[in-house]
């Protein structure tokens, strides 16, 4: 048994460890082979502890989707004051070449396990994407595109395609021309 001292510390932030775990493992093993038990022992938690902040797995999922929205690598940049609408767009595309970026992109992978709509998981992921396409098609907006939406739409998915291309070829050749592709759409759309 941990000393009275390593059990409090270690209730403290339990929410935030096992979101932490949570990425680690729905990363590398994907979300349905990702277990309970799997779960609370990475998140040095008790069972008890882990449904106390999520009443099921299901649960957990959703609220690692909605954070993975906000602070995930694309949120970030989505965000940054410090670069102009039409920079964030295109350093989308740059961003998929750094590391830290999960490949696959944890929406897609959530979207093929759960693939039927109705489901709360599939539902979650559907609407990340929507808030997604949203930030984009603001961006789209403030740089002037005539036809924010559909500029939008068409950056979704070369994002998207490239996410799932860099599963299978070469990442720097997949990042290259994602990001040629994406300077080609802002420019028949906004020059």
């Amino acid at each position: 048994m941990a000393p009275a001292g390593r059990r409090a510390s270690l209730g403290r932030g339990a929410r935030e460890r096992i979101l932490t775990a949570a990425a680690e493992l729905f990363a590398r093993q994907g979300f349905n082979a990702t277990g309970v038990n799997d779960l609370h022992r990475v998140a040095r938690v008790s069972k008890r502890t882990l449904y106390q902040h999520f009443e099921s797995k299901d649960d957990l999922i959703i609220a690692y989707i909605a954070e993975y929205g906000r602070t995930g690598p694309t949120g970030a940049l989505l965000g940054r004051e410090d670069l102009t609408p039409r920079t964030r767009l295109l350093e989308l595309f740059t961003a998929l070449a750094d590391p830290a970026t999960t490949v696959p992109d944890p929406l897609l992978a959530a979207a093929a396990e759960f693939p039927t709509r109705g489901n709360r998981v599939h539902e979650a992921v559907r609407e990340q994407a929507q808030q997604f396409t949203q930030r984009l098609t603001a961006l789209a907006r403030a740089a002037q595109a005539p036809e924010p939406e559909r500029t939008a739409r068409r950056l979704v998915t070369l994002y998207d395609g490239a996410c799932s291309r860099m599963l299978i070829d070469d990442v720097a050749t997949v990042v290259a021309d994602a990001y040629a592709m994406a300077t080609v759409i802002l420019r028949e759309a906004i020059d």
